[in-house]
């Protein structure tokens, strides 16, 4: 494909529409010069090809292989395990035809209720960039092109649609952007999708210091900028910012604004080619990956039971397990056989098979009786299945308890309102701890939870979101034919009150970082909090033990070697931890951070050596005053860690480097230097980072970028708000009608996204992502009639956007007009 001669022949009508989606998950063809459609589809643990009408469930998309999500592939802190994970989905996408998959999420953890949270690796930038590279390469090593998201600051669900990250340049960098950085480095990804929410007041499709200065002038980076789908605000901004692709497209005003923008000089050709120019290339190479003949579906079911078998974290474990072979137990949650295998939401796949728990029991002829115990589908306590739990248990010495948290309380679409499991369940695993008998818990679900029975459990194994093949999985690990090696991606704070801010977060359209840098296990070990699990914790079945810790200088930083002993007697695998410790001077720093990390599989009995390096420019800070990298002079300590708490070996290191003042006001330097949060203010915070605090919008008048549930501060915007939830309510009567099983979970489970999404949209949003069925001119008139003004809104709703027909529909025409 000559791109440049391309250019030079299409017309600005052409240019127009290659810039902008079509059919929700397309580029648009220009038929007259031979430019194919790009096709993409959902991701991030699986794939998400749609047949039929674009839907949020998944009946209606072609099967696929669901592996673990991404909080599971990042508690085994292997990036082995994501790159045969991405290898797969590539070659799956080969096989539908894909040639863009819409992920990885390498967003960060930077609070327990993010909805979406089991979509995201971790709170640490250093693992989550790593994992997120992993599978990057394992995805493009198959000609399939990539879209890394959701870029940036996109940390919670609530108001993802309009909402204002107000955060220091410093967290931004060295915290929120730095898996992105290392993902755009390490792997050329194909594209990278901008998220919804702002950056400090400007939105994220329209951010040019986000998507030209610093992705493409400081990183390098030269793939496409797309959209997630219905994220665009102002479509010449947009341009001028470094947007190049415009989803899922079909909007009239999008194109229209380019056409009068290029018309009346406001928008220069040479901005709108360059964008042409970056999608003309990344069609012109994804679009020749040959199709996949085949798929060995059996292989990938195997991987996604091995990979969730290396991802899983043994919590807790007082001697009872694994289990004996021959032993009765009493299995009580019906997650044993509706077990929770993957998120809900956009992810959400139709999976070749599923082996639940319960499965994986019978496969293996175990020797158990089953009680539920509580239902899935609710979270109020049924007394009932409570009392036939504890009478069961009577007759056995060891119960195992299915627990986690249920697409009720966990979706992509709105945070969660708190950190604790459903009622339901909590009643179950106390009732049966308190009968005395030796209970084990299994839990599942994407985030932290808060375990008030910790204490009274014997045993606490977590298998997060498994995939379509976590109950084979589960059924190794508590049998000991696999040995538990994850490591915990995320603190897991004792309640969620110890979380920094707790009481403000996803509560307004302001989400303001206080924190700055402090995120995850870096404030809690700085603010000497307890925590019931600390980041990178983990048991196994067997022992290790660390010696001849050794540090030498590289021509880029340092080399780490250690000796890791297995001293049980088990086969087991060991994640060697390396922290750093910076000089903590006027220039506040976190008291340890991750540098490097490596997974080791060691047999019983058996030595390995561990060797790990660190770049000197990964112990810099980012001052905000010079605005640029800086390394502190002084005397650094090398940690090697089991996990962020517990030190094995450690040794020190002098650098030279670069005395500088701290750009924060006298108090914002003594309150952040003790990580004492609770007393940051709005003033302290905008002491540190130079960024004042705006005032709450109003709620009033309604505008297209307002919550869609604020219309319902007036008559005409309830109505339209209950006409449009409508369709939601409509769906969940549907599945309601459906013969039990996986079909009408499914469409359940769609029907409360749905909702969630509806409710938590914006006018504009929802016109940007509707394309034809809410044109632009529609969203205007519901925002004049929500206002009270109705024949403003009539006249919005009889004035429709005129655009020339697309290239596409204007071949059909012709070949129409032949016939």
């Amino acid at each position: 494909m000559d791109i440049e001669k391309l250019i030079g022949k299409m017309t600005t009508e052409e240019k127009a529409a290659l810039v902008s989606g079509t059919d929700f998950m397309y580029t648009n063809p220009i038929p007259r010069l031979g430019i194919p459609s790009l096709c993409m589809a959902d991701g991030p643990h699986g794939l998400r090809k749609q047949t039929g009408e674009q839907d949020n469930g998944i009946a209606q998309s072609e099967p696929a292989t669901a592996f673990p999500t991404a909080v599971t592939a990042a508690s085994s802190w292997n990036p082995e395990t994501a790159r045969r994970i991405g290898r797969a989905i590539g070659e799956e996408c080969r096989y539908y035809g894909v040639h863009v998959l819409l992920g990885p999420g390498v967003n960060i953890k930077r609070n327990p209720l993010c909805g979406r949270n089991f979509e995201y690796f971790s709170e640490d930038p250093l693992l989550a960039g790593s994992m997120g590279t992993a599978e990057v390469q394992g995805v493009q090593s198959q000609g399939v092109g990539v879209s890394v998201k959701h870029f940036a600051l996109n940390n919670s669900e609530n108001y993802r649609f309009m909402g204002n990250s107000i955060v220091d340049e410093r967290a931004a960098r060295e915290i929120y952007l730095k898996a992105f950085e290392q993902i755009v480095k390490e792997t050329a990804p194909a594209s990278m999708m901008c998220a919804y929410n702002q950056i400090n007041g400007t939105y994220c499709s329209e951010n040019r210091w986000l998507l030209t200065k610093v992705l493409r002038k400081e990183w390098g980076f030269d793939g496409v900028v797309m959209t997630d789908w219905g994220a665009m605000h102002n479509r010449v901004k947009s341009l001028k910012a470094g947007l190049d692709l415009e989803m899922p497209g079909d909007t009239a005003i999008c194109r229209r604004w380019i056409l009068d923008a290029v018309r009346e000089g406001k928008l220069s050709m040479d901005v709108l080619d360059q964008a042409v120019r970056n999608i003309l290339k990344w069609v012109s190479r994804y679009t020749g990956t040959e199709k996949a003949e085949s798929v060995d579906w059996e292989a990938h079911h195997a991987l996604a039971a091995r990979a969730a078998e290396d991802s899983a974290v043994l919590l807790k474990n007082n001697g009872i397990l694994p289990l004996k072979e021959g032993e009765k137990i009493l299995v009580a949650g019906e997650l044993f056989e509706k077990m929770r295998y993957q998120g809900a939401g956009s992810s959400m796949i139709h999976p070749t098979r599923v082996t639940t728990v319960k499965d994986a029991f019978e496969e293996r002829q175990l020797s158990y009786e089953y009680v539920p115990g509580y239902r899935v589908n609710s979270t109020a306590a049924d007394f009932g299945l409570v009392r036939e739990a504890v009478e069961r248990a009577e007759g056995y010495d060891t119960v195992l308890v299915f627990a986690g948290l249920t697409d009720d309380v966990e979706s992509e679409g709105c945070d969660r309102a708190d950190m604790r499991l459903p009622e339901n369940q909590l009643e179950l695993i106390r009732a049966l701890a308190e009968t005395g008998k030796k209970t084990a818990v299994v839990l599942f679900g994407g985030s932290a939870v808060e375990l008030p029975f910790a204490d009274q459990v014997q045993a606490i194994l977590h298998m997060f979101l498994p995939g379509q093949n976590g109950g084979t999985a589960a059924v190794r690990l508590l049998y000991g034919d696999a040995n538990p090696s994850g490591r915990l991606a995320e603190t897991w704070p004792v309640s969620y009150e110890d979380v920094p801010f707790s009481g403000s977060f996803g509560k307004e359209i302001r989400e303001i970082y206080r924190e700055s840098v402090y995120v995850g296990y870096r404030y809690y070990l700085t603010a000497g909090k307890r925590v019931r699990f600390p980041f990178g914790y983990g048991l196994s079945y067997t022992t290790f033990d660390y010696r001849e810790m050794q540090v030498e200088e590289t021509e880029e930083g340092f080399r780490v070697t250690c000796m890791v002993e297995n001293t049980g007697l088990r086969d087991g695998a060991e994640v060697v931890q390396l922290y750093v410790s910076a000089p903590r001077t006027r220039i506040f720093k976190p008291e340890k951070e991750l540098r490097a990390f490596r997974k080791v599989y060691v047999k019983a009995g058996e030595s390995v050596q561990v060797t790990l390096a660190v770049k000197t420019d990964d112990l810099r800070y980012y001052h905000t005053g010079k605005k640029r990298w800086i390394l502190e002079p002084g005397k650094y300590g090398f940690q090697l860690c089991r996990d962020c708490c517990t030190v094995m070996l450690s040794e020190t290191v002098s650098l030279a480097g670069e005395e500088a003042d701290p750009p924060y006001s006298p108090e914002a330097e003594e309150i952040y230097g003790h990580a004492d949060l609770e007393k940051v203010t709005d003033e302290v915070f905008t002491g540190m980072s130079g960024v004042t605090v705006p005032q709450p919008l109003p709620s009033r008048p309604v505008t297209l970028e307002s919550r869609f549930t604020d219309l319902n501060q007036s008559f005409f915007g309830r109505i339209l708000f209950r006409a449009v939830l409508s369709v939601a309510e409509k769906q969940r009567k549907e599945a309601e009608r459906m013969p039990e099983g996986t079909d009408k979970d499914n469409k359940r489970k769609g029907a409360v996204f749905l909702k969630r999404i509806l409710e938590s949209n914006s006018l504009i949003s929802m016109s940007m992502s509707a394309g034809r069925s809410m044109p632009y001119h529609f969203a205007c008139g519901f925002r004049e009639l929500a206002n009270g003004h109705l024949l403003r809104g009539i006249r919005y709703f009889l004035s429709p956007v005129r655009v020339p027909e697309l290239p596409k529909n204007q071949t059909e025409k012709k070949k129409d007009e032949r016939k």
